[in-house]
């Protein structure tokens, strides 16, 4: 660990890193350690893991997957389980600053900086729809990805 100002570094090297903590990003640390990878840490801008999962209350997840229709929140508490069951490291309210092609990534939470060099890198973050008040765009036409919370918000 080295001081940087008054943020502390920690430097950390790990076989995989997984940026997003959501259903892509859980799938992806599982995998990795399923697949042999030693240290797999995921990454995750959120303070809970899942991504869109635990606002998705209604069921029909895992359904082609496990057999069982489930809740999102009951789905992401499966990977999360599974996950944690089998070493995988989270690392909450944590940005990304930079990702380098040496598989270097520097990241920020609570605790400081983070010299993250990984052997392979994952990029799981998911989209999230800006809004025409995010863009400062008037008008009534939604912009670009419709996720499940705008389509179920249209109007028809």
């Amino acid at each position: 660990m080295v001081e940087q100002g008054s943020l502390k570094m920690i430097n950390l090297d790990v076989d995989v890193t997984v940026i997003g903590a959501g259903p892509a990003g859980l799938a992806a640390a599982i995998s990795a350690r399923e697949n042999g990878a030693g240290e797999v840490i995921v990454l995750d801008r959120n303070s809970w893991l899942g991504g869109i999962l635990p606002q998705c209350i209604h069921d029909g997840f895992g359904v082609e997957e496990i057999g069982t229709s489930m809740t999102g929140p009951e789905y992401a508490d499966m990977y999360i389980k599974n996950a944690e069951k089998l070493g995988v490291t989270f690392f909450y309210e944590t940005m990304v600053l930079q990702l380098f092609k040496n598989h270097e990534i520097i990241a920020v939470n609570k605790k400081g900086l983070h010299k993250i060099k990984a052997k392979s890198i994952v990029l799981a973050m998911g989209c999230r729809e800006k809004t025409r008040w995010d863009v400062l765009i008037p008008g009534e036409r939604p912009s670009g990805i419709y996720t499940a919370g705008v389509a179920q918000g249209l109007k028809m």
